[in-house]
């Protein structure tokens, strides 16, 4: 059985998080989603949702360099 995806519980600020990615990295692409991510966080948006163990953007790292 599939997990239920967790939602971002502030879409307005995931597309600015977002779109500043995408213009910093240059394109689309994972890093930018990842920067995405930590700019998301870092001004206050969250998570509605529990996050599965293997959903992780360090182990992707880690695992992807």
């Amino acid at each position: 059985m599939k997990a239920e995806p967790i939602k971002r519980d502030n879409e307005p600020l995931w597309e600015y998080c977002k779109k500043e990615a995408v213009e910093k990295m240059g394109k689309f692409s994972a890093r930018a989603m990842q920067y995405a991510v930590k700019l998301y966080k870092k001004r206050g948006g969250g998570y509605l949702g529990k996050k599965s163990k293997e959903n992780s953007l360090v182990t992707w790292a880690k695992n992807n360099n």
